[in-house]
Order: structure tokens, then C-alpha cells, then sequence
């Protein structure tokens, strides 16, 4: 589970069907493959583990790049844009809660990490979902269901998205925020620099992990798994706004490898035939909250005129993370957006753990 991730991270930039399927999909597709062996028999308490340690471990290094003041400067129509986009889930979420209420026990918890999913990604998903105790079940029905629906609408936005948009909302004009280049690529520094920074940032990852284990007994003299998911995930924004780390590559690539091992540690406790027995109506409520928070997102934009490209990027940026702001930035011609669309989704990390789990709480009180 340590060693499968890096060859699939080395292989990607080689095999373009990695690329194409998706680590995170290869990760977890194996992971199920691997639990329902009938010869292999899995450790479930280690695997149980290391889905429940790189979670925290991942956040903090994917936050470290983060740039919130600079995104809150320099691409005000894209803070607003999220801003629609977060109003828009919650509104689509609330929502489905009321109308998925007698098919799932503990619908506010899927709520939270729909929230947490759609306003960052997978990290915040499985965070939230650590925080408020969901079962492992839950977690990858939710993900399965998150990938269906979410395939389909990468296709409309590779295809119909911009001829479709352009005609209700305004075209792009930059903001000219002073940078238009993609970050600084880690995997073109030296092999020597490239340890060196790994060291770095793990050593960073175990110290904060460690501090809000030992502020989470100080206070309520247990490992209380919210606070230490919100506490981690502070520690990484404050991080984030020292130059020296928030300038030096490879924060993100080393969460993402801890991402990947968590998916296929998560992958392997899964038990296929719990999972096909309930997986419909998880996938209706997923569709119920995607489709929605979409269609809402698109109709706010429209009245507070956001210009096409912006609305699709933010929407990318915050359903997928910045993994696919590249790509569907050149589908849109519009190199200049990317730096937005990757701080967007940076961002989106920062606040997803906050927003799902505030939004899950909220919820639970008001039922």
C-alpha cells in the first residue's frame, strides 16, 4: 500500500492510460480487487490505520501552496464565483437531506462530506467523514457515486459547457492579477533537491499532526478525530502564509502520494456485495445534490454576471480540485485562468474541512 502509489505517480507521466483512468481510481479499483481476493486474507487493522493517519498527513501538504490573500486580491470574480458555488451545495444539500431522509440513517453526516467534497475535494470528503465517524461503507459508496456523476459532467464541460454558457453569460475579461504561468513544477528540480524537499515537508506533516493530536488530549484528554482534523488543517493555512514554505515545490505532490495510499487503504476494506446492495440509492443522492448545486451555481452567476470562463473554472476548481484545472483550461483557450483555477481549488481544500463539517453539525441540530 506504501510502495503501489509511487509506481503509479512515476508511471503516469509514461502511461497515458493512468493518466487517463486516474491514480485515485487505479488506487481504490485495486484496493476493492484486494479485499474481495478469496485466497487473500488483509490485516484490517493496519489497513484501517493508514486510511485513518494520510488523511491528516495529506492536508497540510496540500494547503502549504495555498495563496488565499493573493486569490482574495487578485481574482475577485472567482472568490464571488465560489462563494455562488458553496451557497449553491448548500442549498442542493439541505435539500436532498429533506428528500433522502427515510432512505439513509445519518443523512446530515453524507451531507457534510457532499459539502466538503464539492467545495474541495476528496481529501475534504474523507476528512469530514473521519470527523464525524462514517463508516467506511459510506465513504466509498459516496466516492463511487461522486466518480459517475462526476465523469459525466467532465464530459459536458470538455464538450457543450462553453458554446452552452456563452450564450447566457458574459465573455472573459482578465483581471490581470500579475500572473498568468502555471506554479513551478516539482518534477523538474533535481532528484537531491527533490529529497530534500520531501524530508521537509513529511517532517512539517508529523509535527503538525502531532501538535493537534497533543491539543486534542490537552483539551479534552482524548484524540478527538474533529479536532484534529480542524486543528490540522489551521496549522496548514497558517503554514501556508510563511513564503519560504509556501514557495518551495513539492508540499502538493507529497499530499497527493499520501491521498493516494489512503484511497487504497480505503479500497481494501470494502465488502463488494454490501456495496451493490446499496449503491442506487447512494448514486440518486449524489445526482440529486451534483445536479443541483450545478444548476444553481450557473443560475447565480448569471444574475450577478460572471463571465463564462470564470464559472466554469471555479466549478471544476471546486468539484474536482486543481488536478483538472489545466486540462479544462485549455478546452476553454484560456491559459491566463489557470493560476485562478488553481488557487480557487487550493483554497478549496483550505475551507472544505471547515464548511463540511460546520454544515453537518448545523444540519444534525436543525433535524
Amino acid at each position: 500500500m506504501i510502495v503501489f502509489p509511487i509506481f503509479l505517480i512515476l508511471g503516469e507521466k509514461r502511461i497515458k492510460l493512468i493518466n487517463w483512468i486516474s491514480p485515485i481510481i487505479i488506487c481504490y479499483g485495486v484496493g476493492v480487487i484486494l479485499a474481495n481476493l478469496p485466497f487473500l486474507e488483509l490485516n484490517k487493522e493496519i489497513t484501517t490505520t493508514l486510511s485513518e493517519v494520510t488523511v491528516p498527513l495529506a492536508i497540510p501538504l496540500l494547503l502549504f501552496s495555498t495563496s488565499i490573500v493573493k486569490w482574495l486580491n487578485g481574482a475577485k470574480k472567482a472568490v464571488i464565483s465560489f462563494f455562488l458555488c458553496v451557497v449553491a451545495v448548500s442549498i442542493s444539500a439541505t435539500i436532498a437531506v429533506f428528500v433522502f431522509e427515510d432512505q439513509f440513517t445519518d443523512t446530515w453526516k453524507m451531507a457534510g462530506m457532499v459539502m466538503g467534497v464539492y467545495t474541495g475535494g476528496t481529501p475534504n470528503m474523507s476528512a469530514v467523514g473521519l470527523s464525524l465517524g462514517v463508516e467506511e461503507e459510506t465513504f466509498i459508496l459516496l466516492n463511487a457515486a461522486d466518480l459517475v456523476w462526476g465523469a459525466l459532467y467532465l464530459l459536458f464541460l470538455m464538450t457543450l459547457a462553453k458554446p452552452l454558457l456563452g450564450r447566457f453569460l458574459p465573455k472573459y475579461e482578465s483581471e490581470d492579477s500579475g500572473e498568468t504561468n502555471e506554479p513551478v513544477t516539482f518534477v523538474k528540480l533535481p532528484n537531491k533537491v527533490k529529497a530534500k524537499n520531501i524530508l521537509i515537508f513529511f517532517g512539517l506533516a508529523l509535527l503538525i499532526l502531532g501538535m493537534s493530536i497533543g491539543f486534542s488530549i490537552l483539551l479534552y484528554g482524548s484524540m478527538e478525530a474533529i479536532m484534529i482534523i480542524l486543528t490540522v488543517t489551521t496549522l496548514g493555512i497558517m503554514l501556508s502564509f510563511s513564503k519560504k514554505i509556501n514557495d518551495l515545490p513539492g508540499s502538493y505532490e507529497l499530499g497527493e502520494y499520501f491521498l493516494l495510499v489512503f484511497c487504497l487503504a480505503l479500497g481494501s476494506l470494502a465488502d463488494v456485495s454490501e456495496l451493490i446492495s446499496s449503491a442506487s440509492q447512494t448514486l440518486y443522492f449524489m445526482g440529486f445534490v451534483m445536479t443541483g448545486a450545478i444548476f444553481l451555481h450557473y443560475l447565480m452567476a448569471y444574475f450577478a454576471r460572471i463571465d463564462k470562463d470564470t464559472v466554469i473554472i471555479t466549478s471544476v476548481a471546486a468539484l474536482y480540485g486543481p488536478a483538472f484545472v489545466g486540462p479544462i483550461a485549455k478546452v476553454l483557450n484560456n491559459k491566463a485562468i489557470i493560476l485562478t483555477g488553481m488557487t480557487t481549488g487550493l483554497v478549496g481544500y483550505a475551507l472544505g474541512n471547515y464548511l463540511g463539517i460546520g454544515f453537518a453539525l448545523l444540519l444534525r441540530n436543525w433535524f
